[in-house]
């Protein structure tokens, strides 16, 4: 039997992104904390000490051919410095 971790999870809330960068078109979700202080994206990307933001249940594509299908993963680090635009999505979009 598999040891019980839900102790160890970090509480986050999801907010549903479509994220494109130079080279990439990516969906999936980012995560805030709940209530308060850096309960809204904006909040966490304008950390000075956030120079990543992880992407989970993440589809991508490269921009510059627009024929290429979406890939999926489980979870990709995006450069903040590389985001040209961010998009909230609703839930079922």
């Amino acid at each position: 039997m598999a040891p019980d971790t839900d102790h160890l999870k970090i509480k986050t809330e999801i907010v549903r992104v479509r994220i494109f960068t130079g080279n990439f078109e990516i969906e999936g979700n980012a995560h805030t904390k709940p209530g308060g202080y850096l309960s809204r994206l904006t909040d966490v990307l304008n950390l000075s000490r956030v120079s990543f933001l992880p992407i989970t249940e993440a589809r991508y594509r490269v921009r510059t051919e627009p024929a290429t299908e979406f890939m999926e993963a489980e979870c990709l680090v995006v450069k903040v410095e590389n985001i040209e635009v961010m998009d909230l999505l609703e839930e079922g979009r």
